[in-house]
């Protein structure tokens, strides 16, 4: 047993949020750490009419650390509470971290799935499992680990469960390589706690990771999605793939970049009870500059965002409950949507005292200037786009260090913009609205 228990957790929390600096760098409707680091979201679900996040965290610093699960919930996207602390790692099989994994409900109880990370181990990396009926305080499955290994030849890093119900059966998909080459497996099983290889889902191909983590399978607008946040890969390439499973593998037709910003990883989705398949990733990378953390926080989760397929092609847009909390505005504030139609050649700029902001579209990208922000990473972001005989429709939500654009018809592209004051300047842009009601 290690010394980490969820109480020794949630006190920390309650006894260091109030000594806390002042914090104008978090943001109001993304999901941050009340305290210390944030990393994937894990267990998306929706659970007895509420919005269920939970998230890789570190209480105790800024960096990270052996993981924890955070938890926070919603009744609608946008207000979001925290939860007692729901996993920590207690036992020797996870005494590394209780690792990213999923949730699904069954009989009306809520279930975990994470993996438990022991360095000191071989192999290193199991599957394990907690569950609970009131959504808060969860038990550790007396299975544990209910999947002890990785498959033959494939590698000890085997890690970040998605389980889903699909033709009369729950799968469980996750991430490991075989040679090097990132891939996703998969399981299958009746009651949740006995588990049955049953092969490989997809394997990639040279040049398309060392090992693909967060993996995410589900059905949307008649095809089957395989999302992957791939290592190896130089810069935040997660990728998703459309096509069919069929004779127990993934047959893929068309693929891409999830999201075309430099603070994006490791995404998952979920569905609600209104049809909806919803997707949250975490709003950073690796190696990323954290300009908050003087703050005593460190990292947040992206808005949630609608998803669906078209001409193959995954899309993905605001929520409903987003788009109508929009208002106009005469001016930008922290929380705020700036519109732009734009056309090769357009430039325009958000800016305060001591930062600008600056954007300008050529005709096959979108440059976003970072270089003359106070803040975060200076560095200009290459956005590729299309352009239209109308122009590019650009809508730019920013929640005080969060930024997200959205553009050519259903894609994004995540940024942290790190501005140390509120008294905002915009120039060039067609509209400006607040988030009213919020």
């Amino acid at each position: 047993m290690t010394t980490f228990t969820s109480a020794k957790a949630d006190q920390w929390i309650k006894d260091t949020f109030p000594g806390l600096p002042p914090q104008p760098l978090r943001p109001a409707h993304h999901v941050s750490a009340p305290v210390g680091w944030i990393n994937d979201p894990n267990g998306l679900v929706f659970f007895r009419g509420e919005y269920h996040v939970f998230y890789q965290y570190y209480p105790y610093d800024t960096e990270w650390g052996p993981m924890h699960w955070g938890h926070a919930k919603s009744p609608d996207l946008l207000h979001w509470e925290h939860l007692p602390v729901a996993l920590v790692p207690e036992h020797d099989y996870e005494a590394g971290g209780c690792f990213s994994g999923s949730a699904v409900v069954k009989d009306d109880t809520l279930y975990l799935f994470y993996t438990g990370h022991n360095e000191d181990n071989s192999p290193k990396e199991v599957q394990c499992g907690a569950y609970s009926t009131d959504g808060i305080q969860f038990t550790k499955m007396t299975q544990n680990p209910i999947i002890s290994s990785p498959p033959k030849g494939a590698s000890e890093d085997f890690r970040d469960p998605k389980v889903i119900y699909k033709n009369g059966k729950w799968l469980l998909v996750i991430g490991t390589s075989f040679d090097d080459l990132g891939s996703a497996v998969y399981y299958s099983s009746q009651d949740l706690t006995s588990w049955t290889y049953e092969g490989v889902l997809l394997q990639g191909t040279s040049g398309e990771g060392t090992m693909w983590e967060c993996v995410d399978f589900f059905e949307l607008d008649g095809k089957d999605v395989l999302l992957s946040s791939p290592m190896g890969v130089p810069g935040s390439k997660t990728k998703w793939r459309t096509g069919r499973f069929e004779s127990g593998t993934f047959h893929v037709e068309e693929e891409g970049e999830i999201d075309d910003g430099p603070d994006f990883y490791a995404p998952q989705t979920f569905s609600d009870d209104k049809g909806r398949r919803l997707m949250i990733g975490w709003m950073n990378m690796w190696e990323r500059t954290m300009a908050e953390k003087p703050e005593g926080w460190a990292g947040a989760l992206t808005m949630p965002r609608e998803l669906g397929v078209v001409n193959g092609h995954l899309i993905q847009q605001p929520p409903a409950e987003w788009e109508a909390a929009s208002d106009t505005l005469a001016a930008p504030g922290p929380v705020c949507l700036l519109e732009k139609t734009a056309h090769p050649g357009d430039e325009w700029t958000l800016q305060n005292r001591d930062s600008v902001l600056h954007f300008s579209l050529r005709s096959d990208c979108l440059l976003v200037d970072r270089s003359n922000m106070a803040l975060g990473d200076q560095d200009t972001v290459s956005i590729p786009v299309s352009i239209y005989e109308k122009g590019l429709v650009i809508n730019m939500y920013l929640d005080h260090s969060c930024m997200e654009i959205f553009f050519d018809q259903g894609r994004c592209a995540s940024l942290r913009t790190y501005f140390s004051s509120h008294d905002f300047t915009a120039e060039g842009v067609d509209q400006i609205r607040s988030l009213k009601n919020i």
